[in-house]
């Protein structure tokens, strides 16, 4: 249980918070019971991580809006995750035993999906752990950035797979992604309209396609990497992020989608012509470029 009463709690975080907020929630009693009710959830992991009072309330309060208006997101926190994440940020040693206790097998699984050669899942389990508890010249690990919104679990395996994609991605000696997109249009059985488009367009095209890719969201991004160039089916990739087969399926052609739209604009603001031939051309982007991608990343 915390010692530290509503009032008190209260009383503190105004203390903390920017002079906008806490001038909002000067009279809100609410702030101080949400924090009290937080505090005693918590209570038993953060006396065994060591976790202060001032350092566990700092990590509350990032969630209070700058104008101190709604509270609810206080109501998500998982204050037992989040006191060790705060352990662990501290590189305290039964936090971080705690850690892998509850994490290891589950952080194994997700890498050995990616890549189940032994190899690969030592070397991508220690890029994980140094990502998450290494502290970087001038700024927190990464497990220090954990706001407690969600199951750690969740949020655990998506820096995992993040970590795994990368890694195997620069163990790859191809030609990176997205010059592998943006040269897409090379195939030798193109249609003659399409090798108009290659001979007269190109750059256009390329600098287009690329804009394109970096509008997509990591994992827009990482499930195209992932389907396309290592041929992972969408049931697999539905293991991957936990949901079902249809669900992935979904997310493919949303992400494929939103890369085709996203060319056309970009591809569209750059040419130079008039309206007749410009329609010509998107449409034979939108006609082909499906088909391009499948080809430039199988």
């Amino acid at each position: 249980m915390s010692s530290l009463t509503p009032f008190q709690l209260h009383a503190r975080a105004l203390e903390l918070l920017p002079p906008r907020s806490a001038r909002s929630l000067e009279t809100d009693a609410l702030l101080g019971t949400q924090l009290h009710a937080l505090f005693e959830a918590s209570a038993h992991p953060r006396a065994r991580f060591e976790v202060t009072d001032d350092d566990f309330l700092r990590a509350l309060l990032r969630h209070v809006p700058a104008d101190g208006g709604s509270l609810g997101a206080l109501r998500t926190v998982h204050a037992e995750d989040l006191a060790l994440t705060l352990g662990c940020a501290a590189g305290h040693p039964v936090a971080l035993a705690e850690f892998d206790q509850r994490f290891g097998a589950e952080l194994k699984a997700t890498l050995q999906r990616v890549d189940p050669s032994p190899g690969f899942v030592d070397e991508a389990l220690q890029a994980v752990r140094e990502r998450l508890f290494l502290r970087r010249e001038r700024s927190e690990p990464k497990i220090a950035s954990y706001l407690g919104t969600g199951p750690l679990g969740g949020w655990v395996r998506a820096v995992a797979l993040r970590v795994a994609i990368n890694l195997r991605r620069s163990a790859n000696v191809e030609v990176p992604l997205d010059e592998r997109l943006a040269q897409g249009l090379k195939a030798d059985t193109s249609g003659p309209e399409l090798q108009m488009i290659k001979s007269q367009y190109r750059e256009a095209f390329q600098q287009s396609f690329r804009a394109a890719l970096g509008a997509l969201s990591d994992q827009e991004l990482n499930i195209l990497r992932l389907h396309f160039v290592s041929g992972t089916s969408q049931e697999k990739l539905g293991e991957l992020y936990n949901v079902h087969r249809v669900t992935m399926a979904r997310w493919l052609t949303h992400a494929r989608e939103r890369l085709l739209l996203a060319t056309q604009r970009e591809l569209q603001a750059r040419l130079k012509v008039d309206d007749e031939e410009l329609h010509d051309i998107l449409e034979l982007v939108r006609s082909q470029l499906a088909i391009s991608l499948t080809r430039a990343l199988a």
